[in-house]
């Protein structure tokens, strides 16, 4: 794991602690609850803002009566997968995906 992503997780992990959020990572992906968000080429900062745009939609957002516009919250998923999404990236780079 790179120093970024080790260096997002220890600035990560006290908050996903207190929400309540699964965190775990490696190389290329953030899990945030199993959802796969993508992180390959993420610095320190990108891969936080990742984690708090995930925390925004399905903590805070998700609690309030707020309506967010869908542009939005496009805009914060563009790199989260889909579990089809995720299945064809990892065979495409010649792993097992393991569902």
């Amino acid at each position: 794991m790179s120093e970024d992503n080790k260096r997002a997780l220890d600035a990560i992990m006290p908050l996903a602690e207190a929400l309540n959020i699964q965190v775990r990572a490696d190389d290329t992906f953030l899990y945030l609850n199993g959802q796969a968000i993508g992180i390959e080429c993420n610095s320190t900062w990108a891969t936080v803002n990742e984690f708090i745009g995930y925390a925004f939609l399905t903590t805070w957002a998700k609690d309030k009566c707020v309506k967010i516009p869908e542009q939005l919250k496009e805009r914060i998923r563009r790199y989260w997968f889909s579990p089809e999404q995720l299945e064809i990236f990892i065979r495409a780079k010649g792993g097992e995906y393991r569902g």
